[in-house]
C-alpha cells in the first residue's frame, strides 16, 4: 500500500513537471513583438467550460453547478487579489478589473459538469468564447483564466491563460497552467488549483 501511495505521488509530480508551461516573462515579450499596450483589463476567471473528473459526486451535479462557480469566483478573487496580487504582477499603466462583465458568462457550467473523466477544451475555441465576452472597454489588452479541468484522480487544476486584444479579440498568447489542490473543502480544494497555477505562471 505504501508503495502505491509512493508510486501515485511520483505520478503526479512527474505529470506537472513535463507539462509545458508558459510564463509571464514569455507571454508578456511575445505580446510586445505584436503590439504594445498601456492598459490591462483583466476579466477574472471564466468557469463556464470547466469539468471536475469527480465520479464521486456525479449525483450532486444540478446542485454543484449551481453553487460553487460563484464560490470559486470569490475563492480567486480573494486569494488572487485584482488590485493588489494581480495589478503588482503584470505591471501596466493603467489596470481595470472586469470580472462582473463576464460574470453570468463565467457561471455558467453545464449542469453535468461533474463527470468521470478529464476535460480538454481544444486551443481554437477559446477565441470563440472570448468574442463572445460583452466588455465595456473597446481597446487595450485582455487577460482571462479559463479552468479545463479539475481532477481529483491528480488533485489537479488545469486552467488556460489567456491574453487577447480587446478591440480584435485576437488572442496573442495562450498556455496552459497547472496548480495542485490540497485544501479542505468544495471551494477552497478546486479553486486553490487556479491561483497556485497562476502564481506559478508569475513567478517563473
Amino acid at each position: 500500500m505504501k508503495r502505491t501511495f509512493i508510486f501515485c505521488v511520483l505520478v503526479n509530480i512527474a505529470f506537472i513537471s513535463i507539462q509545458a508551461q508558459g510564463t509571464l516573462k514569455a507571454a508578456l515579450t511575445q505580446i510586445k513583438t505584436q503590439k504594445t499596450y498601456n492598459t490591462l483589463i483583466y476579466c477574472g476567471v471564466d468557469f463556464s467550460h470547466v469539468l471536475v473528473n469527480d465520479a464521486s459526486k456525479m449525483s450532486r451535479n444540478v446542485e454543484y453547478s449551481q453553487v460553487y462557480p460563484p464560490a470559486w469566483i470569490a475563492y480567486v478573487e480573494k486569494e488572487l487579489s485584482p488590485e493588489g496580487y494581480v495589478k503588482h504582477a503584470l505591471r501596466f499603466t493603467k489596470f481595470l478589473y472586469r470580472q462582473q462583465e463576464i460574470f453570468e458568462k463565467s457561471i455558467a457550467v453545464n449542469p453535468h459538469f461533474i463527470t468521470d473523466h478529464d476535460n480538454n477544451i481544444p486551443p481554437d475555441t477559446l477565441h470563440t468564447m472570448i468574442v463572445k465576452y460583452n466588455l465595456q472597454s473597446t481597446s487595450g489588452l485582455g487577460l482571462v483564466l479559463i479552468p479545463e479541468t479539475f481532477s481529483k484522480p491528480r488533485e489537479t487544476a488545469t486552467t488556460w491563460v489567456v491574453f487577447f486584444d480587446v478591440d480584435s479579440r485576437q488572442i496573442l498568447y495562450k498556455t496552459k497552467i497547472y496548480g495542485k489542490c490540497s485544501h479542505m473543502g468544495y471551494t477552497a480544494h478546486w479553486a486553490s488549483g487556479v491561483v497556485e497555477g497562476f502564481k506559478h505562471f508569475v513567478s517563473h
